[in-house]
């Protein structure tokens, strides 16, 4: 059984399931696949909120997926792209008023990228150092990110009017261009992808990216072969951080244009569930970004329509890759 047939199977089983789970919350079937695609692809709109929802799952699944290409496990997506957004929000107050759009905006970016990156090297260098387990640091990492964001948001940057965990709006400087105004779908889906494809470039033609994909796939044999085992730990799960830092910059200038706490609502998980779904390869990860946004804006439709509950959207992913499992388990063992 080739791929591409494992995942016809496993879609045609994941709706099959689906099906079922709609019929027994006494939902019209027909209608909720229907509401799905109308409200996701069906007009200017749908495509912006699909648009604007690719940009940090492509990233948070691309920093999972280049961490396990390295042998790790990166929980911390979550906090990442927290730790990204505080240091783009900050860079943006500190000099959005005094710095034009064209300086601004790769600042406010590369803000992001270095506050992800910060938090990704703790547990690069716990694990390079003293060989701490990597899933336990991101994870208690996660919980950091978030009061830190609950202590900027309520506290030094908060907006007083709203009343609630938001900062100020930064300065215009800091605002991400729109890709279509009319419909509000930002820029921040080009940088996704530009940033991706820089990955897959690193991963495949680069030296750092065949230490990562050699220690990832037998350490002592990569020590053997002279790969820096310690440096190349550090690096990779840095870069990871890094990248899940871009994608919370991008949700502050180029979605809220503040800071809010709440601002990744589980883009972690949905992250992990990408790179398992896209095999841990930078294309099948891209088109598993794709779909799963599609998902998500979709099912979010769902309970207006056919008054299905608003979590129908993650049962529904977790159907899939858990169909998509139970297909390539049964081809394995074939």
């Amino acid at each position: 059984m080739t791929t591409g047939l494992t995942y016809v199977l496993a879609v045609a089983l994941a709706a099959g399931v689906s099906a079922l789970f709609i019929l027994a919350m006494r939902g019209d079937v027909l209608l909720a696949f229907q509401t799905i695609v109308t409200s996701s692809l069906g007009s200017l709109a749908g495509i912006a909120q699909t648009l604007n929802k690719i940009s940090p799952l492509l990233l948070g699944s691309t920093a999972v997926m280049l961490a396990r290409q390295g042998g790790f496990f990166n929980i911390g997506v979550d906090g990442q792209i927290y730790a990204g957004a505080i240091v783009a929000t900050g860079a943006a107050f500190a000099l959005g008023e005094a710095l034009p759009a064209a300086v601004m905006l790769p600042l406010a970016v590369l803000a992001g990228f270095a506050g992800g990156a910060a938090l990704g090297a703790v547990p690069g260098a716990l694990r390079a150092r003293w060989g701490v387990n990597e899933i336990f640091v991101t994870v208690m990492l996660n919980f950091v990110a978030f009061y830190l964001t609950e202590w900027v948001a309520t506290g030094p940057w908060n907006d007083p009017i709203t009343g609630e965990a938001i900062t100020r709006v930064i300065p215009d400087s800091a605002v991400l261009p729109m890709l279509m105004p009319a419909a509000g779908a930002h820029a921040g889906i080009l940088i996704a992808i530009a940033v991706t494809a820089g990955i897959a470039m690193l991963l495949h033609r680069t030296v750092l990216g065949y230490e990562i994909r050699a220690a990832g796939n037998n350490p002592r044999a990569a020590l053997l072969g002279g790969v820096p085992l310690g440096r190349t730990t550090l690096v990779t799960l840095a870069l990871s951080g890094a990248l899940a830092g871009v994608a919370g910059a991008i949700e502050v200038v180029g979605y809220h244009n503040r800071l809010i706490l709440g601002l990744t609502p589980g883009y972690g998980i949905m992250a992990i569930l990408i790179a398992v779904l896209g095999r841990m390869h930078p294309v099948g990860v891209g088109v598993a970004a794709v779909l799963v946004a599609i998902l998500m804006v979709g099912a979010d439709s769902l309970q207006r329509s056919v008054n299905l509950p608003a979590s129908a959207g993650f049962v529904f992913q977790a159907i899939v890759v858990l169909c998509v499992l139970l297909v390539e388990a049964h081809r394995a063992r074939r």
